[in-house]
């Protein structure tokens, strides 16, 4: 199996059929859809189960107590059975034609593909079919996550497929106490050894929702200081940030540790 199709859901079965049909409408079979229940308390569990016996794409089902979403992809990777592993979260949905379009560019990527972490597509805004952030500036790049940023100045968040392999080799810290570390900072690690394929296409829509992680920023900080100072570390360490972005980090880890002492 080429793909692992991965989604962490915390109470989110309003919204999870959305994802489920979009992937049902997909042109190309070739995944898995793995969802782990990170703790839900609505009706997840009877949603997906029904799925699951609908039987109509390959589903498999993982419930654990909250954890955040960290933890769940850690379990999601142990799991996964694709080659590939994208992650594509509860409240977006994917282009019909988004895993026919994964596959053939992987298939490009058959003489090399060892040499990069994987491949990276554009996100876009359901309700009115806008970019999120830049545009890569040219059809094809082949960078890191940092340097797309700071090299290419290209903002946004961005649709993710890693080789699982890699994956396995760099899981998230999983901290007692809290619930949440930065995607970017694991992204940051394996797109700095290993380059990503960054391809100019638009396969993965979504919108930002009122209990989602963007629209909570602030309060993920004060809850998860410790997660948050390991990813504002780390960024003090990469030669291609600007002074100005680690003084900003800096700032962030002062935050994180006055939060920390009054948790």
């Amino acid at each position: 199996m080429l793909i692992t199709v991965f989604t962490s859901t915390y109470n989110r079965a309003y919204i999870l059929p959305y994802l489920y049909k979009s992937l049902v409408e997909q042109t190309e079979r070739s995944f898995e859809w793995l969802v782990v229940n990170d703790g839900s308390s609505d009706n997840t569990d009877e949603l997906v189960k029904g799925w699951q016996k609908e039987n109509k794409i390959t589903i498999r089902y993982i419930e654990t107590a909250n954890g955040g979403k960290h933890r769940a992809i850690n379990r999601g990777v142990k799991e996964a059975e694709g080659e590939l592993f994208f992650i594509v979260d509860s409240d977006d949905y994917l282009s019909t034609d988004a895993i026919a379009v994964i596959q053939a560019d992987w298939k490009c990527e058959a003489e090399t593909k060892t040499a990069i972490s994987g491949l990276c597509y554009k996100k876009v805004i359901y309700t009115t079919g806008k970019t999120i952030g830049d545009d890569f500036p040219e059809p094809v790049v082949t960078t890191s996550t940092l340097n797309m940023i700071f090299q290419y100045k290209v903002l946004g968040d961005k649709a993710e497929i890693f080789r699982t392999e890699l994956l396995r080799q760099y899981p998230f810290p999983e901290i007692d106490g809290e619930n949440f570390v930065p995607e970017s900072y694991i992204w940051n690690r394996i797109t700095n050894d290993k380059p990503m394929r960054f391809i100019n296409k638009g396969i993965y829509f979504c919108e930002y929702l009122e209990d989602g992680l963007t629209a909570n920023f602030a309060k993920n900080l004060k809850q998860n200081p410790k997660g948050f100072e390991i990813y504002y570390q780390d960024i003090l360490h990469y030669k291609i940030v600007p002074i100005k972005d680690k003084i900003k980090a800096i700032i962030r880890i002062i935050q994180c540790n006055v939060f920390e002492l009054t948790k």
